[in-house]
């Protein structure tokens, strides 16, 4: 009888074992069949249309709460639609942003021709109107720029490479850019009514700049291809730019204390020497205490090491110095270009922010080789590296990221604004363009001879020459950041004659922009693999 209920309950919780089983497995698969659903879902979110789509209305929104924040916080008057100067300062940067964008994919041209139409469509329709204290805020926000773009030239240069520069980079660095300042500097003074040789000199400085925005990713692109990289074409111009950038930038300082200064002729005279003297001094008393000031990363770790102390890891603490340096370097070099013109040394500052920026930068490096050459066993990944100077830190690399980021967000307030200032009622003169075209062709032959003149005899065939000749065409960051400025101090410095000659320095300055940029970035993308040889 025992024997016979216990087989009748061994089958009873077989049968049940097999139910439940059986249920197990119709549960799984419908939560397979569910969960295939959702991953499906989620997988036709990540596609092109659904993503695209999704990054669109994620910038409306910020727009939208950006918007919305500003009119519930400033006054109505501010933000009114048009005329309020807060109003059109956000619509512009919107639209700058935009129409970069737009033109960038649409017509594969540099996005600072789309922020400068942007800017001069919205001024010379009406929607543009600041005043008051905003007016302020724009020339606040155009120095900030203006700093930005100082520190990532300073930054970018490399010591090392400095001293290894050849004879054809260091003619190419100087040469041009001087011998083109110099020739539209003289036409400026003889053709333009009222312009004084100084202010002439200020125009060619302004104009003889090379545009980094323009060059560098074509010739990266060309770079990937193949093309230009037997000779070293790409590296030869991508280091003679930063340079070429560096002259322009400290003979417009010098020459902006020559105008503004006051006093006799004698103390306009030394006014560019002491420009020179202060502006070096202090960017190198800057740069050296940001070398130690923060304390380095590894610095911090050891310290965390001895004390015991594990609450910080090493990413959490290479963030905060980075943090901490770019702070430092980017607000003492804010301080000094906009403290320059206060005190009356208004070509002190930009230089002193260079000079900073590149000490501090060659410091890190340095630092970073001979901590590397002392703790082997910490750094292993780096014992089989011969040249310590090409030994970069990862501090030094996040602190040009943040440069990288802070210049992408600060594009639309240096070629949008500066769109602004160009009004059709200045071109309605007709003299205003036809002279400034003249000038700018001027300086571009005296610069295209020079250029060929420095490059001959250096082992570049003719056509890499010609090619040269097209790269070292494009005009536009440095005379964006350049032109408003000499703008905003003739307005709180100068006289009515001052102001005069500088707005119609920004004028050319534009128009150099417009016509130049997308020369010499087709032309560089289109004559690149014609005249240069593929590297095999």
């Amino acid at each position: 009888m025992g024997d016979r209920n216990g087989a009748m309950f061994g089958s009873e919780l077989h049968h049940n074992q097999d139910d439940a089983r059986v249920q197990f497995t119709d549960n799984r698969s419908a939560a397979g069949v569910s969960g295939g659903d959702t991953a499906a879902s989620a997988s036709y979110c990540d596609n092109r249309l659904p993503a695209t789509a999704a990054s669109v209305a994620a910038a409306i929104l910020a727009v939208a709460i950006a918007w919305t924040l500003l009119y519930v916080n400033v006054s109505p008057e501010l933000m009114a639609m048009p005329g309020g100067s807060l109003a059109s300062i956000f619509v512009l940067y919107v639209a700058g942003t935009v129409a970069g964008q737009l033109i960038t994919k649409v017509g594969g041209l540099p996005p600072l021709l789309g922020m400068m139409l942007a800017g001069i469509a919205l001024q010379n329709s009406g929607l543009y109107n600041v005043t008051g204290w905003c007016f302020h805020l724009v020339s606040t926000m155009r120095e900030a720029a203006l700093t930005v773009i100082l520190v990532k030239g300073g930054l970018e240069l490399n010591a090392g490479q400095l001293r290894r520069l050849s004879g054809v980079v260091a003619r190419l660095t100087v040469l041009p850019c001087v011998a083109e300042a110099v020739a539209a500097g003289v036409a400026a003074y003889f053709i333009l009514p009222d312009f004084s040789l100084v202010w002439g000199l200020t125009l060619g400085f302004t104009l003889s700049a090379v545009s980094p925005a323009v060059l560098v990713p074509s010739l990266f692109r060309l770079k990937r291809l193949g093309y230009g990289e037997e000779k070293g074409i790409n590296t030869l111009l991508i280091a003679a730019s930063s340079l070429d950038d560096a002259v322009s930038i400290s003979a417009f300082g010098i020459l902006l204390g020559v105008l503004f200064s006051n006093g006799s002729l004698t103390s306009k005279i030394i006014q560019g020497p002491i420009d020179v003297a202060i502006g070096t001094v202090l960017g190198l008393i800057w740069g050296c205490v940001l070398i130690f000031v923060p304390p380095s990363p590894w610095a911090m770790i050891y310290n965390e090491r001895e004390n015991k102390v594990q609450n910080t890891s090493k990413s959490e603490i290479e963030n905060s110095v980075t943090a901490k340096r770019s702070f430092l370097l980017g607000a003492g070099g804010f301080l000094a270009v906009t403290g320059s013109q206060w005190c009356g040394y208004p070509g002190a500052g930009p230089l002193a922010c260079i000079i900073s920026a590149f000490v501090a930068g060659t410091g890190w490096r340095k630092r970073s080789a001979e901590h590397k050459r002392n703790n082997p066993v910490i750094s292993t990944d780096d014992m089989d590296r011969e040249d310590s100077e090409e030994i970069e830190e990862d501090g030094e690399l996040a602190v040009v990221q943040v440069f990288e980021h802070a210049w992408t967000c600060l594009q639309p307030v240096l070629f949008a604004f500066i769109g602004t200032d160009l009004k059709f009622e200045l071109l309605k003169r007709g003299d205003m363009v036809f002279l400034g075209l003249i000038v700018l062709a001027f300086g571009l032959v005296i610069r295209l001879m020079v250029t060929t003149c420095s490059v001959v005899g250096s082992g570049f065939s003719r056509k890499e020459i010609l090619f040269i000749n097209i790269a070292w065409l494009p005009k536009a960051t440095v005379q964006a950041a350049l032109a408003p400025v000499a703008l905003d101090i003739a307005r709180s410095l100068g006289t009515v004659e001052d102001i005069e000659c500088a707005t119609r320095l920004v004028t050319i300055a534009v128009i150099s922009i417009l016509l130049t940029a997308p020369i010499g970035a087709f032309g560089i993308q289109l004559f690149g693999p014609r005249l240069l040889p593929k590297t095999r």
